[in-house]
């Protein structure tokens, strides 16, 4: 099998492209062991449909200075032996390219909600926590602007989780490496820390290290409030990323609010820093790998400690996790165990490989 993977070109300005690459990039070799033959392109070519599969990055997509001619180009070139993948590598849950969905016979998302059907409606700021609060607390953007809506139900079955960007490296020298990689273009650089911390004796009950300040205010809300909630018990002023993660070492719990995003990399750094990660509620996405397992799941134990997103609680679970804390710090070991698994454990590289087979066949 023949797959050309058309990437945007800018890894270290562009963690999105850079994190959807990074699992293909360090498990290239188990790929092609399984028959499959990966060619990476940063332009547009005819060549590029000279394979069985076709994946665009949605990132490579956003620089074209015209959009529906890039459409219309794909939609003439597709054959019937040529599937072409969209991967959406947005680091959010919403807005999907409604114009990319009828052209293209999958769309990935390392995120998506678990009721496809929500992706029929509108959603204020274009996600699914900023339509809620401008619904509960009537939060409005000063740049108003709403998700378009898939109007074909048929279409939503195109719609399939990938991978998050939980697989990419987020260890203290990964900014490093994402732009060493970024100029050489050498694998040598795509590697997973394996520093991990395991101590639990930590010197500080609380970490949440976060910018307020986003150009929609339906995105800053939730970061604001937390903000002011924290500010008895902990200080959230940024600082430099070794004294940040240093601290995010000794710290019992870390608190890590949604941004553009619902994921995000502090999620990934509390695990590798053996951290109770205390989080809005994610039950209502679906990805790959589920970092966010709650307490009832039939995986493992719980791996992270959630907040309703109207906030009401969050005071409630940061005291209850400082006063459990001998209780609750196997969250921690439950959540670097399962990060541990899929990012430098002895078989990361197969389960990714699986997963990525089983995505392009199906």
């Amino acid at each position: 099998m023949k797959i050309n993977i058309l990437l945007n070109d800018n890894f270290f300005n562009d963690h999105c492209t850079y994190s959807f690459a990074f699992p293909i990039f360090k498990s290239l070799n188990f790929i092609k062991d399984k028959g499959v033959n990966i060619n990476f392109f940063y332009s547009y070519k005819e060549k590029l449909f000279d394979s069985d599969i076709l994946i665009i990055d949605s990132r490579f997509c956003g620089k074209q200075k015209n959009l529906s001619e890039f459409i219309d180009k794909i939609n003439k070139k597709k054959t019937k032996n040529n599937k072409i993948i969209f991967a959406d590598t947005a680091d959010n849950s919403g807005q999907i390219k409604v114009e990319f969905l009828p052209v293209v016979d999958i769309y990935w998302k390392g995120q998506i909600l678990k009721k496809k059907e929500t992706y029929m409606k509108p959603h204020y700021g274009g996600r699914l926590f900023t339509n809620f609060y401008n619904k509960k607390f009537k939060i409005k953007d000063k740049n108003e602007q709403y998700s378009q809506p898939v109007t074909d139900k048929k279409l939503l079955k195109k719609i399939k989780v990938c991978w998050n960007m939980g697989l990419c490296d987020h260890g203290l020298y990964s900014h490093i490496k994402q732009k060493l990689f970024s100029i050489f273009k050498s694998r040598f650089f795509i590697s997973n820390t394996k520093r991990y911390y395991k101590e639990d004796k930590k010197e500080h009950n609380l970490s949440c290290r976060i910018g307020i300040k986003y150009e929609r205010e339906t995105v800053e809300f939730q970061r604001k409030k937390i903000s002011s909630i924290l500010n008895k018990y902990t200080n959230i002023k940024k600082l430099s990323r070794f004294k940040y993660l240093d601290e995010m070492e000794q710290s019992k719990c870390v608190i890590s609010p949604f941004g553009w995003g619902e994921l995000c990399p502090r999620d990934f750094e509390t695990f590798i820093n053996n951290g109770i990660l205390i989080k809005p509620d994610m039950s209502s996405f679906d990805t790959w790998p589920n970092w966010y397992l709650p307490k009832n799941n039939s995986t493992s134990g719980p791996t992270y400690l959630p907040f309703k997103w109207d906030l009401s609680n969050l005071e409630y679970q940061i005291n209850f996790a400082l006063d459990k804390y001998q209780n609750l710090k196997q969250f921690a070991v439950n959540g670097q165990n399962l990060y541990e698994k899929f990012t430098v454990g002895d078989h990361s590289k197969e389960l990714f490989t699986e997963r990525f087979i089983k995505l392009v066949k199906n």
